[in-house]
């Protein structure tokens, strides 16, 4: 008499999907996953005004990175290392228009203008007419570029916090100053730093 051939059972697959769509829902929950971040800009407001002014030039500080990531600062080849100390003098710039002290120290220091700042009183001069311009070519590498940006605001931060040492006692930190007090030491070193178009 031969023997029926019994089937193997077979195995309920209708909860797979969803075990599958559970697995993925916790792989995605958990893994955490590399964001670039951007540089903080904060835009001017949109004008249909013309706003084209004329800006001297011993206001305007020219930072260039070439395709080679070489760096010129005020036509001089510099490195990335002193770009902050650079940048702080050219803002912070002693004394108004020095011409006892040769064209070298007019090139790199901007004028001050007298202006009205909280805290600081009616005629206190501020670099408010200063530009540092930041040029690169299409070939700057991307590493080179946010180091120069970094060195950049790195020189404002640092003048902003030794104003605020020297002004309040605090360092230049908003769980440390009022609202007024940081938008004056904003006010006292405006921060001006226009990146052109990259050239080819």
């Amino acid at each position: 008499m031969a023997r029926k051939k019994r089937k193997a059972p077979s195995i309920n697959s209708s909860s797979s999907a969803d075990l599958a769509f559970t697995l993925l829902i916790f792989f995605l929950v958990v893994t955490s996953m590399d964001t670039d971040e951007g540089l903080t800009r904060l835009l001017p407001r949109w004008t249909e005004e013309d706003t084209k002014m004329e800006i001297k030039k011993r206001n305007i500080l020219n930072v260039l990175v070439n395709a080679n990531n070489d760096l010129m600062v005020a036509d001089d080849v510099a490195r990335v290392e002193d770009l902050c100390e650079k940048a702080k003098n050219f803002v912070k710039a002693e004394g108004d228009y020095a011409g006892d002290r040769g064209p070298e120290y007019i090139q790199a220091s901007a004028e001050k203008y007298p202006e009205l700042v909280q805290y600081f009183g009616a005629d206190v001069k501020i670099p408010k007419n200063h530009v540092i311009s930041l040029q690169s070519d299409y070939g700057t590498s991307y590493e080179m570029y946010i180091k120069v940006q970094n060195e950049l605001v790195a020189a404002y931060n640092q003048l902003r916090n030794e104003l605020a040492q020297s002004k309040f006692g605090k360092p230049y930190d908003e769980e440390e100053l009022s609202k007024e007090e940081m938008q004056a030491i904003k006010d006292y070193y405006p921060m001006n730093i226009s990146e052109a178009n990259a050239k080819y």
